[in-house]
């Protein structure tokens, strides 16, 4: 059996190897290093799934751990960065997915050991469909999140005549960047929606309620709203540019406060640290 430290330690090298080639590619603008780095990506992707699919991670008897949870967020950011490269034909969209693979690998690392057991009671079919859900809304917002961020960097760029030379010009065009935030959000609202609604299910067969004053879902109500309302107006009101890009931010910020400061740090029935 392989160890959780050794496959963890192993992916995290072949991130950061893609990482530095892609990254050093799009500085120098070397296109043959963004290309090594998005396949060094797609290797690392590989590794991290069939490590998954062989159960390394039942290394531990008394369940998942934190670190398995983090680094499964990973795995799906690099499914939709794939998606992305392949829809868009753009690197960079993979090479930043490997960015935040290699961020949540190094995170992970220190929680290996650490449980996050699900009480039997709580384990139904619902709560497995809760969790895939969100998992792969928080892969699809990530991309949105980038392209955002890019959209608005290129914009003020462009506004006050900055030099679009070396780096700058080789990313993708605003037109591209809006299209994937588009495309991110007409994808993001129904997964997540159906997401929020298996947990009403799961919560309401668990917990007798579906919704009350649980801080976990009170910030996802915020994020269904805030997500609902750029879905209205992207199909409604053809809605595109910083407006879009600035919701996205702060969705996915909102979202990573949900996941890592909730869930860890302010009592909820969410927290099932051991």
């Amino acid at each position: 059996m392989i160890s959780p430290e050794f496959s963890t330690s192993f992916t995290i090298a072949i991130y950061m190897l893609a990482s530095i080639v892609g990254l050093a590619g799009m500085i120098l603008r070397k296109n043959i290093c963004c290309t090594v780095g998005c396949w060094l990506a797609c290797a690392a992707f590989f590794c991290q799934t069939m490590l998954l699919t062989f159960g390394f991670h039942k290394f531990f008897s008394n369940g998942l751990s934190i670190g398995a949870y983090l680094q499964m967020f990973a795995w799906f950011i690099l499914v939709c960065g794939l998606g992305a490269w392949i829809i868009y034909s753009q690197k960079s969209f993979l090479l930043f997915a490997a960015q935040f693979g290699l961020i949540l690998f190094l995170m992970s690392s220190p929680w290996l050991d650490v449980a996050l057991k699900i009480p039997a009671t709580l384990e139904t079919p619902f709560y497995i469909l809760h969790i895939g859900a969100l998992f792969l809304f928080i892969g699809i917002i990530s991309i949105a999140f980038v392209a955002s961020i890019l959209f608005l960097f290129l914009s003020f760029r462009i506004k006050y005549k900055k030099k679009m030379d070396g780096f700058w010009h080789d990313l993708p065009a605003l037109s591209v960047l809006d299209k994937v935030n588009a495309l991110c959000v007409f994808l993001a609202f129904p997964i997540f929606s159906t997401g929020i609604i298996f947990g009403f299910i799961w919560s309401a067969q668990i917990f007798g309620s579906v919704f009350d004053a649980d801080p976990k879902k009170i910030v996802s109500l915020l994020v269904w709203i805030l997500l609902a309302i750029l879905f209205h107006n992207r199909l409604a009101n053809c809605w595109k540019g910083r407006k879009p890009a600035w919701i996205v931010i702060t969705i996915f910020l909102i979202s990573i406060f949900s996941i890592f400061i909730i869930n860890y740090f302010i009592p909820t029935m969410h927290n099932f640290v051991n």
